[in-house]
């Protein structure tokens, strides 16, 4: 997954938020996913939308309350698109349809998303103002999306796992997936696809 330079343009947020409040979404976005929360400013943010800094305090109490918007609807955005990839595995092709999951999620992230992804994955989980917006609104809703797959597929292999074991397999395919795109960031190319997937039928034990 190769990210933007982080002097790109932004939009992302202004294409399913209205007006102003979509423009000061993206220019944030712009500036954490570059700068990181810490080090990034209301006023850089103010500077790239366009407005001046008391302005932007008209519209979001401070940089927390923004930041929290921000990392809240982005994983709102990316649970509902991943509902619809999760909802097309198939258990009769399983490994074509997991290979068609990483493809859909790679093809996500390499375009407007790509500022997003790192600031969900590098500067949101980092920060324990934001870890629980980060559960609830991404973390938790993609295991409790799994948990109606994987009993499907263990269904169709006639396995059977107890609930404690499920609920650990799912966090160990989360950790697959997730460090599949992990590691594009950290050394600039990922495993190939089918690596991956060969981890995550191993880890879940489907033998497809």
């Amino acid at each position: 997954m190769i990210l933007p330079p982080v002097d790109a343009p932004v939009r992302y947020f202004s294409e399913f938020v209205d007006g102003r409040r979509g423009e000061i979404l993206d220019a944030a976005l712009g500036v954490f996913a570059e700068k990181g929360y810490e080090a990034g400013t209301m006023r850089e943010i103010a500077t790239a939308v366009g407005v001046s800094e008391p302005a932007l305090y008209r519209h979001y109490a401070g940089k927390e309350a923004l930041f929290e918007e921000l990392v809240a609807l982005a994983g709102d955005r990316i649970v509902g698109m991943a509902r619809e990839m999760v909802a097309s595995v198939r258990p009769e092709n399983l490994r074509e349809s997991l290979r068609g999951l990483i493809e859909a999620r790679r093809v996500a992230s390499e375009g407007s998303e790509s500022p997003v992804v790192r600031m969900l994955l590098v500067s949101a989980p980092h920060s324990g103002v934001f870890l629980n917006t980060f559960r609830a609104h991404l973390a938790l809703p993609m295991a409790e999306m799994l948990g109606e797959l994987v009993p499907r597929v263990d269904g169709y292999f006639g396995l059977t796992f107890t609930a404690e074991e499920t609920a650990e397999r799912i966090r160990a395919f989360m950790s697959q997936f997730v460090g599949h795109f992990m590691t594009s960031m950290v050394f600039g190319s990922a495993p190939t696809d089918e690596t991956t997937v060969d981890a995550m039928l191993a880890i879940m034990g489907w033998h497809a």
